[in-house]
């Protein structure tokens, strides 16, 4: 019955974590030459063309029609002495001219699920050809936005990623980390509950000395 108990309550706490899970948004580069991949934006998944910092490997994918990939496990302290706690992912696709698919990628903070597109939605996104950077030649087609900082995490907590393609077509792409120059960063949900849950306390408390 104990035993019972916890699993219950365990499931819930992690159905609760999962419910606050941030959504990625992916959007079109529309101009040239914008995100380039370099050492200071190292792919978590690799074309086998990635530049990558010292420690810092990267998932090679498949040859493949399509992904259903794992990045690597990397931590915090890994991501955090490169592109710092906020970051967004660029994608630099390869392509013929008939669309791809994507249809998921996410990220998880110690194994929990933090951030997901919300594109299963609707089938997927198609991904045309595009002015962003070209055809595979190391420059973001387009970016992917909406990632929880991770700002206030111990340097060891772990980090992986995610990528569902149900049509590839003209060789690997490539995803990697952009630091967030600018961007706003999605709060981590444990902050954002904890934060409130102070702001409620000293109104309380401010309520209660008033009427003394």
């Amino acid at each position: 019955m104990i035993r019972s108990r916890l699993y219950t309550g365990f499931l819930a706490v992690a159905c609760a974590v999962v419910a606050h899970a941030s959504t990625i948004t992916v959007s079109d580069v529309t101009v040239l030459h914008q995100y380039q991949q370099t050492t200071n934006s190292p792919c978590v998944f690799d074309n086998s063309s990635c530049n990558q910092p010292a420690g810092f490997p990267a998932a090679l994918l498949p040859v493949a029609s399509s992904y259903n990939q794992d990045s690597l496990t990397y931590t915090v302290g890994q991501i955090r002495g490169i592109v710092g706690d906020s970051f967004f992912v660029g994608m630099d696709v390869n392509q013929t001219s008939t669309n791809q698919t994507l249809s998921l990628f996410s990220m998880s903070i110690g194994g929990v699920l933090t951030d997901s597109t919300n594109i299963l939605t609707v089938g997927g996104m198609e991904v045309p050809p595009t002015v962003g950077g070209g055809n595979g030649n190391g420059y973001a087609d387009y970016i992917l936005t909406g990632f929880t900082s991770l700002a206030g995490l111990n340097a060891n907590t772990t980090v992986t990623f995610h990528v569902t393609m149900p049509l590839v077509n003209d060789g690997r792409e490539q995803f990697f980390l952009l630091s967030n120059g600018g961007l706003t960063p999605t709060p981590e949900p444990i902050s954002v509950a904890l934060t409130g849950s102070g702001l409620l306390g000293l109104l309380f408390l401010r309520k209660r000395f008033a009427n003394r």
